[in-house]
Order: C-alpha cells, then sequence, then structure tokens
C-alpha cells in the first residue's frame, strides 16, 4: 500500500513534470499581433487579478450614469474589452492538472 502510494506520487511528479498545459506564462504572440507580457507572483496572483477587474466591471455595469461626472461616463464597450481581457487570463488550460490532483486527494484520502 505504501509503495502504491509513491508509485501514484511519483508518477504525478512526472505527469507535471512533463505537462503541456502549463502555458499561460508563456510569451504567446498572435500572427499579426502583438503580445504583452504580464507578470504575476502565480496562479493566486492571477486568479484574485481576474476577481478584481471582474468585481470593478460589475460595479461599473451597477453604477448609475447621473451619478459618474461626464468624464467618468460607464462604456459597455470599454467594460466588454477589459472582461475580454479578463476571459484570457483565466487559465483553462492549467485547470486540467487542478481537476487531476483533486481527483488524485480524493482517492489518497479514501485509502486512509
Amino acid at each position: 500500500m505504501e509503495n502504491d502510494k509513491i508509485k501514484e506520487a511519483v508518477d504525478f511528479a512526472e505527469k507535471i513534470k512533463n505537462a503541456s498545459q502549463f502555458n499561460v506564462f508563456k510569451e504567446r504572440f498572435r500572427r499579426g499581433g502583438f503580445g504583452v507580457e504580464i507578470s504575476f507572483s502565480g496562479y493566486n496572483d492571477l486568479i484574485l487579478t481576474i476577481m478584481d477587474i471582474m468585481k470593478v466591471c460589475m460595479a461599473a455595469l451597477e453604477a448609475e450614469e447621473d451619478i459618474l461626472p461626464s468624464s467618468m461616463s460607464v462604456s459597455h464597450t470599454n467594460i466588454s474589452c477589459v472582461l475580454g481581457l479578463a476571459y484570457q487570463l483565466i487559465p483553462m488550460e492549467e485547470s486540467i492538472i487542478l481537476d487531476e490532483c483533486y481527483a488524485l486527494h480524493q482517492k489518497l484520502k479514501q485509502e486512509e
């Protein structure tokens, strides 16, 4: 039983080492476009930033037009662009690894 756990841990470590899903923090350039590098201290920082972007957009959508000065008027197009950026920042590929981590966690917890 202990050997099985060690083998699973080694297999899991090998999966992470060779994972092609961890590619959000690499430079990406689209054909005919430009890439901008944004630095984060880790995935938690990235997720918190995405949440902050979405909260600001939600607050802007909920704000009443007549309360805001004309220089700060809410533009649904601008909000849509910002939400599009947040959408691009979501580490979808890494969520596959998180699902595998959770499944392994559940399996190991049942074996206890």
